[in-house]
């Protein structure tokens, strides 16, 4: 009987599949049983039943892999995370230290994990000191690595409120992942928010104790990731009125343009009328005639156009519904004030009147115009709203009637004074055909 020849490429074949098999099991282990035990059982058990599975059999496998392969740092990564998940600490700890001093060399992993760790456990120290000592490299996976952590660490100083912390972390880790041979922009935009929000909130700090000039280096700072964000333009406004004048009048003028009700027009004035002073007192007549000018302009612009909330003191002082043949009108009655520096020579009043939250009725009044100007300190008092058309209202739907104030001198720049419900809520009875409720607004 012939015997088959052994095929011995085919049986060497067989055997190198097998261990390559072998060696996928293994790391498949390795790398995969914190995640899809840990990741897809938590949707399974509760928190405990979760924790004493993987205290009673993970670990125990992980365990049985490290004495099977001792110079594996990555079982020792698996280990930390595990025991980091179940809240034992020290263990956690232990085990990332292990993995550090078997990692080979220019593997980082392990010090990207113990450094994380200590960042999650607020042992900020000890992870800054790690990170700092990470060396200076251009390799691909380690720069990531200590921008990750940067950011990591940034974020952990600015949830505690030390901002000043935080924003040297973010430029860290800006500065790392730059240095990246193709830096995901969509990280870049992530950290240089949280580093404008950092700076921004230094300035704050920074002004209201009366630290002018630090406060001005970290709007410069946020000015750089947002250039034309308008509420740190206004803080540059502000804050270089008195040290750079002229960049102030710079930042004043664009904003005024873009949002003039948004803008103190009396602190632009001032810097108008102080530049104006200063280029007299220096000899600069022509200087000083162009900004004496342009505070003119400014005033009489305010003055034609704009309202501002501390210009005007508004309240609402009654409204009632005025019955006729089961048809009613809405009256308000209402006061004001012009609290401001200037006479007000026009003024518009709208009342939008809403039910459900859908206008239903609007209203306009002429309160000034130049032949009956509002002049500073002026009032007017017990004033009545009084709407052309009667309309007809279910008892259900009184309650929900509301109405907006505005203000303005221009269409295009309204001022909202008022905004409320109009009746309290509490059944309305009609017994008499004219005044049928009465309500002051609380």
């Amino acid at each position: 009987m012939n015997k088959k020849p052994i095929d011995i490429y085919s049986y060497i074949k067989t055997i190198l599949w097998t261990l390559l098999s072998a060696c996928i099991f293994s790391g498949g282990i390795i790398y995969y049983a914190q995640y899809d035990v840990i990741n897809n059982s938590s949707s399974r058990y509760n928190e405990k039943v979760l924790n004493e599975y993987i205290k009673n059999t993970v670990i125990h496998q992980n365990e049985d892999l490290e004495a099977e392969f001792p110079n594996d740092y990555r079982i020792d990564v698996h280990l930390g995370y595990l025991h980091n998940v179940i809240k034992e600490y020290n263990k956690a700890e232990e085990y990332y230290k292990k993995a550090v001093q078997k990692a080979p060399l220019n593997v980082y992993k392990p010090l990207f994990e113990l450094a994380s760790f200590y960042i999650e456990r607020d042992r900020l120290d000890d992870a800054k000191a790690i990170i700092d000592d990470m060396p200076q490299k251009s390799n691909e996976s380690l720069l990531k690595f200590q921008s990750y952590l940067y950011r990591k660490l940034g974020d952990a100083y600015y949830d505690k409120g030390l901002y000043y912390y935080a924003l040297e972390e973010y430029e860290s880790a800006l500065y790392y992942w730059k240095k990246l041979y193709t830096p995901g922009q969509i990280y870049i935009k992530e950290v240089n928010e949280k580093l404008f929000e950092s700076a921004v909130n230094i300035a704050d700090i920074c002004v209201n104790n009366n630290r002018i000039e630090e406060a001005i280096r970290f709007l410069n700072k946020a000015e750089k990731v947002h250039p034309r964000d308008f509420n740190v333009q206004y803080k540059l406004a502000l804050t270089t009125a008195n040290t750079d004048p002229e960049r102030s009048f710079k930042y004043f003028r664009r904003l005024f343009k873009q949002n003039p009700v948004k803008v103190d027009y009396t602190a632009y004035y001032k810097l108008l009328d102080n530049l104006a002073a200063y280029y007299e007192d220096e000899g600069d007549y022509t200087k000083a005639k162009l900004y004496t000018f342009r505070a003119k302009q400014l005033l009489e612009f305010v003055s034609e156009n704009l309202i501002y909330p501390k210009d005007i003191s508004f309240k609402v002082t009654g409204v009632s519904l005025y019955n006729l043949n089961k048809r009613c009108k809405i009256i308000m009655t209402f006061s004001l004030q012009n609290t401001s520096n200037i006479p007000i020579k026009r003024l518009y009043m709208d009342v939008v009147y809403k039910l459900n939250g859908h206008v239903i009725e609007s209203y306009t009044k002429m309160l000034a115009d130049t032949s009956n100007q509002l002049m500073v300190g002026d009032s007017i008092t017990e004033s009545t709203i009084v709407p052309d058309k009667f309309r007809k209202y279910k008892s259900d739907e009184i309650q929900k009637l509301s109405a907006e104030v505005y203000l303005y001198k221009s269409k295009d720049r309204k001022l909202c004074v008022y905004k409320n419900n109009l009746f309290e809520k509490k059944k309305v009875e009609i017994k008499q055909p004219k005044h049928v409720w009465t309500v002051n607004l609380i």
